[in-house]
């Protein structure tokens, strides 16, 4: 795909453009234009219709920014990050899951070894060992030293957070749902171009809560349902529902 004529036609027909173009550009984010608002605001109200109008899930609009502490207890300090290696010549910058075939599916320890054979892309000359780089953009929180924070890389956990509240909402009854629509922000090594891996983005996400011991059960309308699947091996398949939940 090439993507460089997807953008011309984007920008052109005022569905979306790189954002900060005057000013040389800054990779991983976009301006959406006149069309591509119209677009995205439907696709919003569809999402919206569906899960919060008629499947009555619990909707919330959590903050962008939290604390240190948050990002600290839900592991996102220690293990959200992608493997980074740098050339020792041109100084460029790379995944290295990305430099080795199947790295995404590699443990680190096998993708460290694999990566040793690997040269720099740009400028064939060798690249350093490697190293986890934090996706979490960082902030700090108020006047002078202030606080440390972090923009949220998922919507998640603003649902998770509310849920004591939303269990009142609900009159303390379980099973529920929370929906979120809300920006979130990925300090991505190396963004795509276009509205792939962006460094800010929108999610739609939907938690389910309920006990253990009453799992709700999947109607015979969803469970016969056919989806495609893509596994990790690559090879698409369309099996429904109810199988997907028993594999």
């Amino acid at each position: 795909v090439d993507f460089q004529k997807i953008i011309a036609v984007a920008t052109k027909r005022g569905i979306f453009q790189p954002a900060f173009d005057a000013y040389g550009g800054l990779a991983g984010f976009l301006d959406y234009g006149p069309v591509g608002v119209r677009m995205r605001r439907r696709i919003l109200e569809v999402w919206r219709k569906h899960y919060v109008i008629n499947a009555g899930c619990l909707e919330l609009d959590g903050a962008l920014i939290g604390p240190e502490a948050l990002f600290q207890a839900s592991g996102h300090l220690g293990e959200f990050d992608d493997a980074l290696v740098d050339c020792n010549e041109c100084g460029k910058q790379f995944r290295a899951d990305h430099l080795v075939e199947n790295g995404e599916d590699m443990s680190r320890t096998d993708l460290a070894k694999a990566i040793t054979n690997v040269v720099c892309p740009n400028c064939s000359s060798t690249l350093s060992e490697m190293s986890a780089f934090n996706l979490m953009f960082s902030t700090s929180v108020g006047a002078g030293k202030g606080t440390l924070g972090y923009l949220r890389p998922e919507t998640a956990q603003s649902i998770f957070l509310a849920f004591p509240w939303l269990l009142r909402q609900n009159r303390g009854k379980l099973p529920f749902a929370g929906a979120q629509i809300g920006r979130s922000f990925r300090n991505e090594i190396s963004p795509r171009q276009g509205p792939l891996r962006m460094r800010e983005f929108t999610q739609m996400e939907v938690e389910h809560f309920f006990l253990p011991t009453n799992e709700p059960a999947l109607s015979s309308e969803l469970k016969n349902t056919k989806i495609n699947l893509l596994p990790a091996n690559g090879k698409e398949r369309q099996i429904t529902i109810g199988e997907a939940f028993d594999s």
